[in-house]
């Protein structure tokens, strides 16, 4: 009878003792765990599996458009890559060329006054390209500094060739430097409008061209900000002043019929001026926005006063012109020096 009792103790106190179980807090976060009937059972299964289908063909679609999308940026940035280095390339062969002009030069017998004459023309365009060939690296051809050195070698280029039609021949390596010079500015100058992808700039290239042109002779007309952009703007009028005198020089050779090899003469030297102008102005410039501790301005100045203290020697310094020249080229030189401690000291 005892365990008759027993029996029916556990089998009347099990129902409630599960009753408690699930009632207990340790199963709270489940309350998902119900009875549910057959039909709800079904519509929950059939949902499952729909749901279940619509992932996996996500699954496929992610799996088969997300390459595709990879590749396409990979190639993008292929694309951009290989012109920045083709651009720095041609950079470097333009300041190689012209180095072999120079050396090509000396190593014919020619007068020392000749050869000096030759290290300041060379000088320039070949100063001008190693300097692109940073700015080109770290990605800086946008810059109205580049821009602005780029469309000068540009125009030192076509000048050239114009100069080697005319007269009939010349240093074959120079002919080679023009023609590089000509077709690496132009892209650099357009990577710099426009962007290495070719559609990130906001201008169009005639656009920031003619921007360009108004915001140069704003600034030559404007009043120096400080004492140093007072002298670079001295200069800049000196060096301009002498590039139209040279201008009218070949208006009355062109219109006085005479030889296309005179006329190729002027035309030379004229070139060489306007090239030094734009580099001075871009010093105005420069000191005008207090940004004259930067490299390129550092080697901007060393490399106009190399080109104007030759000119200045060669031209005699006792002469005004021969002295000025030496002048300004001091000018230069400690500005430079000054700007280099400067920079260093920071």
């Amino acid at each position: 009878m005892n365990l008759i009792s027993l029996l029916s103790a556990v089998l009347l106190l099990a129902p409630r003792g599960v009753d408690a179980f699930l009632a207990s807090p340790r199963l709270a976060p489940m309350p998902q765990v119900q009875r549910t009937s057959t039909s709800v059972r079904s519509k929950v299964t059939s949902r499952s599996n729909n749901n279940l289908t619509s992932n996996n063909a996500a699954i496929k679609t992610a799996s088969s458009v997300g390459p595709l999308m990879l590749s396409s940026s990979g190639e993008d940035f292929c694309k951009i890559q290989g012109r920045k280095k083709r651009v720095v390339m041609g950079y470097r062969a333009m300041t190689a060329l012209y180095i072999a002009v120079f050396l090509y030069s000396a190593s014919k017998s020619i007068a020392p006054n000749t050869l000096l004459a030759i290290t300041s023309y060379v000088a320039m365009p070949a100063g001008l390209s190693y300097i692109l060939v940073g700015a080109a690296k770290h990605d800086r051809l946008g810059s109205d500094t580049y821009k602005r050195i780029n469309l000068s070698l540009l125009e030192y280029a076509v000048l050239g060739l114009s100069v080697f039609v005319l007269s009939g021949g010349g240093n074959p390596i120079l002919k080679v430097a023009y023609i590089i010079t000509l077709i690496n500015t132009i892209k650099g100058y357009a990577y710099g409008v426009l962007g290495l992808d070719k559609k990130s700039g906001s201008d169009t290239l005639f656009q920031d061209f003619m921007k360009g042109v108004k915001s140069t002779i704003k600034g030559i007309c404007s009043d120096p900000k400080n004492m140093k952009s007072f002298g670079y703007w001295s200069a800049t009028l000196m060096v301009a002043s002498m590039k139209l005198l040279k201008l009218k020089e070949i208006v009355h050779a062109v219109t006085s019929a005479v030889a296309a090899k005179d006329i190729a003469m002027l035309l030379a030297r004229f070139n060489r001026l306007s090239l030094l102008a734009l580099m001075i102005y871009t010093l105005k410039d420069a000191a005008d926005r207090d940004r004259l501790s930067g490299t390129t301005f550092i080697q901007l100045n060393y490399l106009c006063a190399l080109v104007l203290g030759i000119v200045g020697v060669i031209g005699g310094v006792m002469t005004p012109l021969g002295g000025t020249n030496v002048a300004f080229a001091a000018f230069f030189a400690v500005n430079g020096l000054s700007s280099y401690f400067a920079k260093s000291v920071l």
